[in-house]
């Protein structure tokens, strides 16, 4: 006769837990990495997406990123203020679209650099091997997340 787990028990092993509670601890981890430039890397990920597709909306960023329009747009207004990207017209539209300026693209690839190495370190600390396999999994996981995620409420 085993001991039956508490619901408590059952929730620390649960994918939601274990992934929330990893993902906490990397993200402090890789804050720490940046700690040395003015970005985070909520602020590098925007960064990327204007450099991808320049002229891109805070909306936009919005509906890819895991994050509400406000928090883009206050994302957006730091690196503004930075000098890393400035908002103009879209030419023939309404909108504001971001565009990377050249302090911004040297500051991206900087945090890039700091960044590719503390996941570096991220790799020799769980082993290659343990790393790879991780990764993979995922990579694979989060193609099959998306498809259950519902419509998120846009509150700005």
């Amino acid at each position: 006769m085993g001991h039956q787990k508490s619901p408590e028990d059952r929730w620390n092993h649960t994918l939601v837990h274990l992934l929330g509670t990893a993902a906490t601890r990397t993200l402090m981890l890789g804050e720490g990495a940046l700690e040395d430039t003015p970005l985070t890397l909520a602020g590098m990920g925007v960064l990327k997406d204007v450099k991808r597709q320049p002229g891109i909306t805070v909306a936009e960023i919005s509906r890819i990123a895991p994050k509400t329009q406000q928090a883009i747009s206050q994302i957006a207004s730091r690196l503004e203020k930075l000098g890393y990207i400035e908002r103009r017209l879209i030419p023939g539209e309404r909108g504001i679209g971001l565009y990377l300026t050249d302090a911004g693209s040297v500051a991206l690839n900087a945090a890039l650099e700091d960044a590719l190495g503390f996941d570096a370190s991220l790799a020799a600390a769980v082993g290659p091997r343990r790393y790879q396999r991780l990764v993979a999994l995922l990579e694979e996981a989060d193609s099959v997340i998306r498809e259950l995620q519902p419509e998120r409420r846009d509150d700005a």
